[in-house]
């Protein structure tokens, strides 16, 4: 933290009534005095605050570069403890700190220190509220008994809870702690982890620590560097304050005071409808048109608001019962935490096995490689919904008569004001405020897990001249900064040369990678690390994982991991793959890539665009598993809205990889899409699809979907373009798609286009 010119100091000393640094014992902070200890360089300072019509006390960033107003409560005593306005905070004369409460009469908080020989406490320059004996030594400290918030230097051991503040009454029910299995856990109540860092089985004693230039970080008993994750300001010197808080909403986010406001520059949750019962009993979480998450009920019976959202089934019900069905809707129960879970079923019989059982409110049906079928027996539930959601969702709803019956088919978008925003932790309104309304105070108990990996490894000894590469595995799904020297190592300096300004190399732990220069993309050094930190917080199995970077002042690098069998577009130059690229395989190989895309444009919090998307940066593992690479380099990382053209020209780039792929040439076959759609026209499918195929069998609905579809994608209007949601649920079957009109404008207008974009992003 800086210091503060002495001027402040005496302008302080002169007009507040304030003590500085040593606190001697007797020493009284009351709400009504409005009075306050202050750290000797004024950055922190401890005193009363407003808390919901009545009072804490805590400790604050008091730096006079922050405006009253933006300054934040970094500890709190007690937590959520309020108090009345005659209630006072005194360092006892026998060494104890206590909170006295004006209301209730009693003292509601102690530090239990009486009998330690207390001689003064010490609010330190770091914000550390400490209680010395005579000999100087800490016999207490709010380091100890963290609130939400951790401040750079501030440790967190394996003892120790972050615990969010509350939003009324109830204490909070997210938490971040230490793991028995050795990570960093975000929970909610006791029992369900909804994000975690990567887990160290072996390791013991763990403790995190914020540090000053943005990097979070877990240390071993021998404080070994362990794992990492960093800030998108990481290292910038005009950063004058930070802090670590496990927010209201239950994500944690680390905020950096930079021109005069706060910011959010790092989140272990990116997706919030990720975090588990976000929208607690006020019903599911999806985003609205402006990319926000809202909270919505698309199963009420009602059109009375209610502050709750609950399933509409009772077993009451006197006239039996019928389904509704949700799609791209996943529920799962959060009171009581029952939940039935039952395999290798199909989405009809998941429906059934709920409409069978007496005591079922709802299934959700999942397919991501095992079906299964998710049964609930509570009305109290939560989730999410949008086109990346791929699961299926059934309620049950009593078939007694009612006035109106609401339309409920599908889980579509309510009206933007029937809706209720999820709270940003910077201010605005927050959905589960309501929970309370009206003097109701709802306790939501949990269960099963909605487990998402944050993963950012940071594996990195001090000088490169001492150190190999640490670490005793493979590289986990993180990156490394790493020097241009240490690039020369891995890549035996660049001898291997694998395509454009692309390199193989060898990580220590024998990890195969590649290495990419992308100095031609003339971005400074700041703004390239600033992307590249977005970008690597992004994960998805069919986008390539960011190994590793390189952002020296006179170079620009990725590390990826490295897929066996190379690009799309090699595989379908290569005969014997192409054989084996099967029509199962292929259908799943666009499948992939639209979800990849899918999941940059609506999945993350952010809009991301890909901006140069073909079949040079589609890769195939050594399953064939397709996964997108380059993501968010050629078109807009955030702050553009819907992206503008780049998500229409994703689109069109994802048209001419499924005409590549059915076509078995990169070029997008003889004449292109014009040719491709006058053959569809005139019945002659066959002419189309790479004869490779043709041998092995084709579905013929399923390429009449294909084909339809990607004929959409060449739309000269790109408002009828269809949005990358609506192009995975056509390639799963889910929805039909109609005959589409010529696109051939289209195809030449867009041609001209694309070889203009990728030659620009290429210079």
């Amino acid at each position: 933290m800086l210091g503060r010119k002495k001027s402040s100091i005496i302008f302080v000393i002169v007009f507040l009534p304030v003590v500085f640094s040593q606190i001697p014992l007797g020493s009284k902070l009351s709400v009504e005095d409005k009075n306050h200890w202050a750290s000797r360089n004024g950055d922190f300072a401890i005193r009363f605050f407003d808390r919901l019509n009545e009072y804490g006390i805590g400790i604050r960033i008091n730096s006079g570069l922050i405006p009253v107003e933006k300054q934040p409560v970094v500890w709190v005593a007690g937590g959520d403890l309020r108090v009345g306005d005659k209630s006072y905070f005194e360092l006892t004369n026998n060494g104890d700190l206590v909170l006295f409460d004006s209301t209730r009469g009693v003292v509601v908080w102690a530090s239990k220190t009486s009998n330690s020989s207390v001689a003064e406490a010490v609010l330190q320059d770091d914000g550390n509220l400490v209680l010395l004996n005579e000999n100087k030594d800490i016999v207490w400290q709010s380091f100890g008994t963290p609130s939400d918030t951790l401040v750079p230097g501030q440790n967190l051991s394996s003892s120790q809870v972050l615990r969010a503040a509350s939003r009324n009454s109830v204490s909070s029910f997210y938490s971040l702690r230490i793991g028995v299995i050795g990570d960093l856990e975000l929970k909610w109540e006791n029992d369900v982890v909804y994000w975690r860092s990567t887990a160290r089985p072996n390791q013991s004693d763990l403790r995190a620590v914020l540090a000053s230039n943005g990097a979070l970080q877990l240390f071993d008993n021998v404080s070994s560097l362990v794992w990492s994750v960093f800030a998108e300001d990481h290292g910038e010197s005009d950063v004058k304050f930070r802090f670590l808080r496990l927010d209201v909403d239950g994500n944690l986010r680390l905020h950096s005071w930079t021109r005069n406001s706060w910011k959010i520059v790092w989140q272990a949750v990116e997706n919030q409808c990720d975090v588990f019962a976000t929208c607690g009993v006020t019903g599911i979480c999806a985003f609205n048109e402006s990319g926000f998450p809202v909270c919505k009920c698309p199963y009420s019976l009602s059109s009375v608001p209610s502050p709750k959202c609950l399933l509409p089934y009772q077993q009451t019900c006197k006239s039996g019962s019928s389904m509704i069905k949700l799609d791209h809707t996943s529920l799962y129960a959060i009171y009581p935490p029952n939940e039935t879970i039952i395999s290798q079923v199909s989405s009809n019989q998941c429906q059934n096995l709920c409409e069978q059982d007496r005591l079922c409110t709802a299934s959700t049906f999942i397919n991501d490689g095992t079906p299964k079928c998710r049964i609930k027996k509570t009305q109290y539930v939560s989730g999410q919904s949008g086109s990346s959601i791929t699961s299926v969702s059934f309620v049950k709803r009593c078939s007694d008569p009612i006035a109106v019956i609401p339309n409920l088919s599908r889980s579509k978008p309510a009206n933007p004001s029937q809706n209720t925003t999820i709270e940003d932790p910077d201010g605005a309104i927050c959905v589960s405020c309501v929970i309370g309304v009206g003097g109701v105070t709802i306790l939501v108990f949990i269960v099963i897990h909605v487990g998402l990996t944050g993963y950012w490894i940071y594996r990195r000894r001090y000088s490169y001249t001492t150190r190999a590469f640490s670490g005793d595995g493979p590289n986990p799904s993180g990156f490394l900064p790493m020097t241009y020297v240490e690039l020369k190592d891995i890549t035996d300096n660049f001898k291997h040369r694998i395509g454009k300004n692309t390199f193989k190399g060898v990580l220590p732990e024998n990890q195969s990678v590649v290495v990419k220069d992308y100095g031609a993309m003339n971005v400074d050094q700041k703004k390239f690390r600033r992307l590249v930190l977005k970008l690597g917080s992004i994960h998805h199995k069919n986008l390539v994982r960011l190994e590793g970077y390189c952002c020296d002042p006179s170079y620009r690098f990725l590390v990826h991991e490295f897929l066996t069998n190379g690009s799309l577009e090699s595989c379908l130059r290569d005969p014997g793959v192409r054989k084996r690229l099967t029509w199962r395989k292929r259908l799943d190989l666009l499948l992939a890539i639209a979800r990849a895309i899918s999941y940059l444009h609506m999945g993350c919090r952010e809009f991301i665009g890909h901006g140069s998307l073909s079949c040079e940066n589609v890769f195939l593992d050594e399953n064939f598993e397709a996964k997108v690479n380059e993501f968010g380099l050629g078109g807009s990382a955030g702050g553009d809205g819907d992206g503008g053209g780049v998500c229409a020209r994703d689109i069109w780039d994802f048209g001419l990889i499924m005409l590549a792929v059915v076509s078995g040439d990169p070029q997008g076959g003889n004449g292109g899409c014009d040719v491709a759609y006058e053959k569809w026209l005139g019945g002659n499918v066959a002419e189309i699809v790479d004869k490779e195929v043709v041998e092995g069998g084709v579905d013929g609905d399923e390429l009449e979907r294909v084909l339809r579809i990607m004929f959409w994608c060449f739309q000269a209007d790109e408002r009828m373009r269809p949005p990358m949601g609506e192009i995975v649920n056509v390639l799963e079957g889910a929805v039909a798609v109609d005959p589409p009109p010529h696109p051939s404008v289209c195809c030449k207008i867009s041609s001209e286009e694309g070889s203009e974009t990728r030659s620009n992003s290429n210079d």
